[in-house]
Order: structure tokens, then sequence, then C-alpha cells
């Protein structure tokens, strides 16, 4: 048992560092939300191997979901803890890809905001857990009301990756740029922005706001992949070897780079 206790936690933490990485580099479809989530179920597998045994996995919600989005909490519900627990068991089942169970707790406590922290807060996740069920439309006016209360980054950010899921490739790019005016330490608002030039053919582009992710995080995944890939089609060989060995030393199959390489290069 007590080997169970951490053999099961890495398995998990190996598990979704191994989809992190098949997002970003596969599937370029890596999000905020896809960070964060998986990052909490990373502490939370650590937490698990060194917690006294009759603990529960989640001792404390809110201080674990505080921390984990800032952006959007700013202490709803902080004069009814009843309320306040409702909440965050709402969030709990958004970070458990429940959304539907989710959306019911939100749209209960929607009618219970005093507070412009309450409503911004319900009014956020509830653009989250759309946005994870495919209705994006709906979930772009979820964040546009959240948006006209307080303003931020991320917000802007998911905006964007929403229209350009929709097709809609400028208003993508204009809602990017916003984010990045918001917040110029946005990674995640660089790498959208590189993944919509990518898709658009526009490698040059595509390298330099991959490389501005980069810049705010070194590490990103598809930043990486997609540096390397522009650098290639580009006949940037130096910088295509610079960025191919990182993203090999990060862990990133190699051969998938050269395979996608290989595709666009006989589509030319």
């Amino acid at each position: 048992m007590k080997a169970l206790r951490f053999i099961l936690p890495i398995l998990l933490i190996l598990a979704v560092i191994a989809l992190l990485a098949y997002q970003g580099l596969v599937e370029k479809s890596l999000e905020t939300s896809d960070l964060t989530k998986g990052l909490i179920i990373i502490l939370g597998g650590i937490g698990t191997m060194f917690k006294k045994p009759k603990q529960r996995p989640v001792a404390n919600k809110k201080a674990l979901y505080q921390k984990a989005y800032p952006e959007f909490i700013q202490e709803p519900f902080a004069e009814d803890p009843k309320l306040e627990k409702k909440f965050y068991d709402a969030v709990h089942d958004y970070n458990r890809d429940k959304p539907a169970a989710a959306i019911a707790k939100l749209e209960k406590l929607r009618r219970e905001c005093q507070r412009t922290a309450d409503l911004r807060a319900v009014t956020v996740f509830t653009g989250l857990c759309l946005d994870d069920m495919g209705r994006y439309q709906e979930a772009m006016q979820q964040y546009d009301a959240a948006r006209k209360i307080k303003d931020c980054s991320t917000l802007a950010s998911n905006m964007g990756l929403c229209n350009q899921r929709l097709g809609h490739f400028d208003r993508a790019a204009e809602l990017y740029e916003e984010a990045i005016q918001l917040d110029s330490h946005n990674a995640i608002a660089y790498n959208n922005l590189s993944a919509l030039f990518f898709a658009q053919g526009e490698y040059e582009n595509a390298l330099d706001a991959a490389r501005d992710a980069l810049e705010c995080n070194a590490k990103l995944p598809q930043a990486l992949s997609t540096a390397a890939i522009c650098c290639k089609l580009l006949g940037y060989e130096a910088d295509y070897e610079t960025y191919y060995r990182r993203a090999v030393a990060a862990g990133y199959d190699g051969e998938k780079i050269k395979r996608v390489i290989k595709k666009l290069d006989a589509s030319v």
C-alpha cells in the first residue's frame, strides 16, 4: 500500500506531462487552461505522495484555486462561507473535466451574486466550462461580460482562440494582440498568435511570435516545435538545429517534428 502511494501519483504525473506534450507538439491546441489544469494535477499528485494517509486529497480547495487562477478569483462570496464553498466546488468540477456539473452550480450561484467579484468569477468559469464543451460563441459572450467588469490578458487570449476555432482569423489576431498589450509577458497569447500565423502559412510571422513566446517561457512545447519547423521551412538551418535540439532535450519526439516538415514540404 505504501508503494502505491508513490507509484500511482508518479504514473499520473507522467501521463499528464505526456498529454501536454502531445497537445502542444502534435495537435497544436495548447491553452492556458490546459497548462493550469495540468499543473494542478501534477501538484496534487506530488501532494498525494507526501500527505498523511488520513488527509483528504484536496485539503483546501480555496487556497489551491486562488493560487491557480489569480486573474479570475478575487475573493468571490467572501462574505458568505456557504456560497463560497459552493463556488469552489464548481471550480473543482471544472478542473475534474465536469463542465456541465460546474455550470449547473455556477448558474445557481449567479442568482446569489451581490458583488462584482462574485459575478465576475461566476461569469469567467461559466465561460471556461462552455469553452471546454466546444460552445465557443456562448463562451465568448461570458468572457466578454467578464472583461467588461475587469479586463485581463488571459480572457482576451481565450476569446481569440474561440474566434480562431470558429474561423474568424482576423478577429482572433486582434484579440491576441489585445492580450499582449494587456500583458507583454503572456507566453500563451504569443503562442496562440504564432499558431494562427502558422496555420495560415505565414511562417516568418509565426516564427517571430514563437520566439516572443519563448522569451516569456523558454520551455513552452508548441512554441519550441513551431520555431523549429518554421526555421526549417524558411531555410534557417542553424536556428532549426538549435530549436530542434531544445525540443528533443525537453523530451519531445524529434521524429514528429520531421514528419510535419516533410508533410509541409510536400504540399508546397
